[in-house]
């Protein structure tokens, strides 16, 4: 049967993403199967630091030291600095990759995430040649805030031993690309929860210039996550997010958009089952409810144990407590 003009495009298109998802060879002859891409965005759209309350210092910080450099590149020149590369570390669930989206909001230049799925191989070398096409792409398509999230799993302590060769190489694989790449135009921010585990080597300055601590959510940061989240919501209006914040002390700020989220689906359960009455609004007596069955995520411990890894890593720095931090 004689093939068609339409038809022979369809094969050809086909046979395109077939060839594109072919697997590559390992050098023990295995086959490692194609991957996703890493987020990658033209420019990052959305309300940038107004998607954020409070930080203020970490936001004052990132508009002098990246926001009006770039916005002003002759007279940052003149002056001869470069926006500094930046590591958020701290408990988990306070904020630091949402910080880091809603900065390259602000920015608005080209974003790439990068996690450590997007670099993992099973060929030898393969991760290596990810690392390198990774800034390179951030180069040509510059300029790039490139961000690393949970950062210590790509760049752990080298341990010199032979059977983990491989994995030495790739650290000195980024020690090689983090050298002055702002001067590249490429702005790499990274964000972590152990900092410990990352090799020295790429702590040091003109790889990774500047580490910051972001702290637990404090008091005023708890009630105004709790009025954030609840005013887009069905809510009472009567409900007290002081009394909230009081009964939510050591809880960080995923643990509390859960609890409102857990609310939430209680009252969506409740509405749907009884549809002529509206939707049914949450209260502070199920939230406190929840709240009475919904333990820390970080305990006393670990909050210990990071306040030690800070002390050693940057003694000096008093951190960036998020005050009344909160996501729209």
């Amino acid at each position: 049967m004689k093939t068609t003009d339409s038809e022979k495009a369809w094969l050809r298109r086909i046979n395109g993403k077939q060839s594109e998802g072919e697997d590559k060879p390992s050098g023990s002859g295995s086959l490692k199967r194609k991957q996703a891409a890493p987020e990658d965005k033209e420019r990052q759209k959305g309300n940038g630091f107004k998607d954020i309350a409070g930080m203020n210092e970490l936001k004052e910080r990132i508009t002098e030291g990246f926001i009006n450099v770039l916005k002003n590149k002759e007279c940052a020149k003149a002056y001869g600095i470069q926006p500094p590369s930046m590591l958020f570390y701290g408990p988990a669930g306070c904020g630091k990759t949402f910080f880091a989206e809603r900065m390259a909001e602000e920015l608005g230049i080209h974003f790439m995430k990068i996690v450590p799925d997007d670099l993992a191989c099973t060929w030898v070398h393969g991760t290596q040649e990810k690392i390198g096409k990774v800034f390179k792409e951030a180069e040509e398509k510059g300029p790039t805030l490139l961000f690393f999230d949970e950062f210590d799993a790509m760049v752990s302590k080298r341990t010199g031993n032979e059977s983990n060769q491989h994995y030495d190489s790739e650290v000195n694989e980024f020690l090689c690309m983090l050298n002055n790449a702002q001067e590249r135009g490429v702005y790499v921010l990274a964000a972590t929860n152990h900092p410990e585990r990352i090799d020295k080597a790429v702590l040091r300055t003109g790889r990774i210039d500047e580490m910051v601590y972001i702290d637990m959510p404090d008091q005023e940061a708890r009630k105004s996550l709790f009025s954030l989240t609840l005013s887009k919501l069905p809510a009472d209006a009567e409900i007290d997010t002081e009394r909230l914040a009081t009964l939510t002390d050591g809880y960080n700020c995923s643990d509390i958009s859960y609890i409102v989220q857990s609310a939430a689906r209680k009252m969506f359960n409740a509405t749907i089952k009884a549809p002529d009455q509206g939707y049914q609004k949450i209260s502070q007596k199920l939230l406190e409810e929840i709240i009475s069955t919904k333990s820390p995520s970080v305990s006393r411990k670990d909050l210990r144990e990071y306040e030690r890894v800070r002390s050693e890593l940057s003694p000096k720095d008093k951190g960036f407590k998020p005050s009344s931090i909160g996501f729209k």
